[in-house]
């Protein structure tokens, strides 16, 4: 690509396709089968009923379908329908395409007359067609075979024995046969479809495979002659026909019904399909493949998912509402049914700053978040004073004196079960919204929600 965008546009042919549209066109069409078989294959699964038996022979059905739309751009726009959505066609070798003239500026002036020499043959239809859908058919049904094939000549099943019949091993013999050139067959055809890309490369060629350079067939741009010839024409309404003798018969009277009624308007139909919403697809399958492989997807769910720690900023520190956080905890109560109200059910105090968590109860946002950020530390010193049975016997100065006596001491280390912290306060229950950060030793809070009352 930085080849090309550094090269003057003066001084590319316009006739001649630059070889990086080219493997554009195949690589998008190396996309549309996987893209039609995941498709099937995933409404094959909701509707098996229906589905299952096209999917079975999907192969088949997208070789008749594949191959009647490259009929129609070939007929009509001498190009493949990938071909045609780069703006590319394929023209006959005449002796105008030759480097001595320049056949650019010949097609400008005379461009019906150039137009029709150059157009494609029957044959070179046949080919062409062939090339875009039949190699791809026929290279997965031998691949399929060959890794079939392969696996019993390695163990040694593909031996002809005197207890066979004629018939039988001369089948053995065509598979063992099969699965020996098979190999050196798909290298030689890669091999000179390589050697004429880079013929068309440097410019020695104009057909950059190997059957369009058997068959004589080369690349071009689609000029305005090809936009005129294939645009719709009106017709004018004051054009009737005239001298008729004798009145329409009941046949001619049915065929003008059934054209008028039938073919008509099937044909514009599928014209319109082929035209408008086959290109749309197509738009829209590049766009995918490009939404998929690139990390603007990633970057853009990353800064969704993490928009709310800039509209939610964590709250400030405040040690005294933890200190009353953890003495409340602390003491034993009988658990009674909790009712929301207008009190923070942690701190005892007005709701000034409401936020919810997951299991629908309301606290005040500084207190649930300091609370669940060192929750697994909370729980589990309000378990050891359960359990060892310890009862308010110093007066509330004192409980505060010895613990900032403790802080100022030399710390020990002290392990605290994860699995009791990042729960809700009143339920117990497992909150999503909590997540343990293992480097800074601390709950991570995303699951609380403010509200606006």
């Amino acid at each position: 690509m930085e080849y090309y965008s550094s090269l003057d546009a003066s001084q590319l042919d316009s006739e001649r396709p630059t070889l990086f549209e080219l493997i554009s066109a195949n690589q998008l069409e190396s996309l549309l089968s996987p893209s039609l078989r995941y498709i099937l294959v995933h409404y094959a699964s909701r509707y098996p009923r229906y589905l299952l038996k096209v999917n079975n022979y999907f192969d088949e059905i997208n070789l008749a379908l594949r191959s009647f739309i490259e009929w129609y751009f070939l007929t009509y726009w001498q190009g493949s329908f990938t071909e045609n959505f780069y703006g590319l066609k394929r023209v006959n070798q005449t002796p105008l395409s030759q480097g001595e003239f320049n056949s650019s500026k010949l097609t400008q002036l005379v461009p019906s007359m150039i137009e029709e020499r150059r157009k494609i043959t029957s044959l070179q239809k046949f080919v062409s067609i062939f090339e875009v859908t039949g190699t791809a058919f026929l290279s997965e049904k031998l691949n399929y075979c060959y890794e079939v094939w392969y696996t019993k000549y390695i163990t040694n099943q593909l031996n002809t024995h005197e207890s066979l019949t004629r018939k039988e091993n001369i089948k053995i013999q065509i598979k063992r046969k099969f699965v020996e050139i098979y190999p050196y067959a798909q290298s030689v055809y890669r091999l000179a479809n390589f050697i004429t890309t880079l013929m068309y490369l440097s410019g020695s060629s104009k057909s950059p495979t190997i059957l369009t350079y058997l068959f004589k067939m080369n690349y071009s741009r689609l000029n305005q002659y090809d936009y005129d010839k294939n645009e719709p024409q009106q017709k004018l309404s004051d054009k009737k026909k005239h001298n008729k003798i004798a009145p329409p018969t009941t046949a001619e009277l049915l065929l003008h019904f059934v054209s008028n009624s039938i073919t008509n308007p099937s044909w514009k139909m599928i014209k319109l399909v082929l035209g408008t919403f086959f290109p749309v697809a197509i738009f829209t399958l590049k766009f995918l493949e490009w939404w998929n492989n690139s990390n603007f997807a990633a970057k853009l769910l990353k800064n969704s998912g993490n928009s709310l720690n800039f509209t939610l900023p964590p709250p400030s520190k405040l040690s005294a509402v933890l200190r009353s956080c953890t003495k409340r905890d602390q003491q034993v109560k009988p658990k009674k049914p909790h009712k929301s109200g207008k009190v923070c059910p942690l701190c005892k105090k007005e709701l000034t700053n409401p936020a919810v968590i997951e299991t629908g109860y309301v606290f005040d946002y500084s207190c649930i978040y300091n609370y669940l950020e060192k929750s697994h530390i909370i729980v589990s010193k309000k378990i050891e004073a359960q359990s060892e049975g310890k009862e308010e016997v110093n007066s509330e100065d004192e409980d505060e004196e010895e613990k900032e006596a403790e802080e100022n001491e030399p710390k020990e280390e002290k392990t605290y079960d994860i699995n009791k912290g990042g729960r809700c306060p009143i339920t117990g229950q497992k909150l999503l919204g909590c997540k343990w950060n293992p480097l800074k030793e601390e709950w991570q809070i995303e699951g609380i929600r403010r509200l606006i009352l």
